[in-house]
């Protein structure tokens, strides 16, 4: 049995932050209701595809079952209510404002169901006044600081390779998530978790903020530097390598592999981490000289035997073949329909918990998928489910086949 088995969570999510929170609580047990529009959510349309399945929607979608509602139909109001009565959360990523529209609000469930937590994840939360303006994640990495600290001094503000903004606020909702489950049992009551992707982004500012507003410093652009450390990426023969021989054994090792011990010894300008910053460019220089002569894989084995803190530059292709990867289980595969080649590549669970089995991945589901088996668990007749179905207030997933 997994930690969260047991507990059901309905998904009222779209794009990324909101899926990926509740993917996050069905990879360890929870059992994941994702309610639909009537049409699907957008997400299934997003691009990159493989075989006509959108990889972007299958990647935070997975391990959940699937049930389509039209929530303008008084029987499929009636259906929603039923579920919030057998319910532990729901979670929505819908802007502020949607989920009163749509009736599915936390003041309103909390009446039906006081037990239940309504988990809200919006990109600058509930309050303030930029609450009723949309974000994605660019503009949350922008807003937040984090472009005007990424890239290379000379070069313009930067995004993060990924949809990290999105990511973490996800990642934050499921522990607001975790809080809220810990506060109903021992309470018996539910709590409002309001979930900004700004403020989770600033979070991770850290000392930044008393650098800069109490030690008057101007932040700048470092690229693959540390201001405060001696590292940085270097050439070789195939990609580049990260090195950072931080503690001053590993400087005395560097400089024996690559030939310069004298920069070691107490007499040299180069034995203090402050003279190596001073100087980093005439070293680089020289460090890069004897990377170059190496693979990256070869320059690392080199460093890690030597003890020397160090690492590839990994491209996704090298990652899916990296032994440590590989061992942790972080990268997984995943069918996506009932074809031969329906398969694609997912990320693994990264939360290991003693004693817990990390589950099998069933695909994201098709729409309407379980809407004729989550209705028969809520007690509802072939007869009823049949008529729902009629009056357009479910889609189940015979109505897909037939399409």
């Amino acid at each position: 049995m997994s930690i969260l088995s047991r507990i059901r969570v309905l998904d009222f999510t779209h794009y990324i932050s909101g899926p990926y929170c509740s993917q996050i609580l069905a990879d360890h047990g929870a059992d994941v209701i994702k309610i639909e529009p009537i049409e699907g959510e957008t997400g299934r349309k997003a691009a990159p595809f493989h075989n006509e399945t959108s990889i972007y929607f299958a990647a935070q979608n997975r391990n959940k079952r699937g049930l389509s509602i039209n929530l303008k139909s008084e029987s499929g109001k009636d259906l929603f209510y039923r579920l919030v009565k057998s319910a532990d959360l729901l979670v929505t990523n819908y802007g502020a404002g949607v989920p009163e529209r749509l009736g599915i609000d936390y003041t309103t469930i909390s009446e039906m169901n006081p037990k239940i937590s309504f988990v809200h994840i919006t990109g600058f939360g509930l309050t303030g006044p930029y609450r009723n303006h949309g974000a994605y994640d660019g503009i949350i990495q922008a807003m937040s600081g984090l472009a005007e600290l990424t890239g290379h001094p000379e070069g313009p503000p930067t995004n993060v390779g990924y949809y990290l903004a999105d990511h973490l606020s996800g990642l934050q909702a499921a522990y607001g998530a975790m809080l809220a489950l810990l506060h109903k049992e021992r309470t018996g009551k539910g709590k409002y978790v309001d979930v900004s992707m700004l403020d989770g982004m600033i979070s991770m500012l850290g000392y930044k903020f008393s650098e800069v507003l109490v030690e008057g410093k101007e932040l700048r652009r470092n690229g693959n530097q540390d201001e405060r450390a001696f590292c940085n990426t270097y050439k070789t023969k195939d990609g580049y390598v990260y090195i950072a021989p931080s503690t001053p054994s590993m400087w005395e090792s560097i400089c024996k592999i690559i030939g310069k011990e004298e920069w070691s010894t107490s007499h040299s300008p180069y034995s203090t981490m402050a003279g190596r910053i001073e100087n980093r460019e005439i070293l680089e220089a020289i460090i890069e000289e004897w990377t170059q002569k190496y693979t990256k894989e070869e320059v690392y084995q080199i460093l890690q035997k030597a003890g020397i803190a160090s690492g590839p530059v990994n491209s996704l292709h090298d990652l899916v073949k990296d032994p440590q990867v590989m061992n942790r289980n972080m990268v997984r595969t995943m069918k996506t329909g009932d074809q031969e080649d329906d398969e694609i590549y997912v990320t693994g669970v990264p939360v290991k918990i003693d004693g817990m089995p990390t589950p099998d991945f069933t695909r994201a589901p098709i729409l309407g998928e379980h809407t004729e088996e989550i209705l028969a668990e809520l007690g509802y007749s072939e007869r009823e489910i049949e008529a729902l179905r009629e009056t357009g207030s479910v889609i189940g997933e015979s109505e897909q086949l037939k399409s």
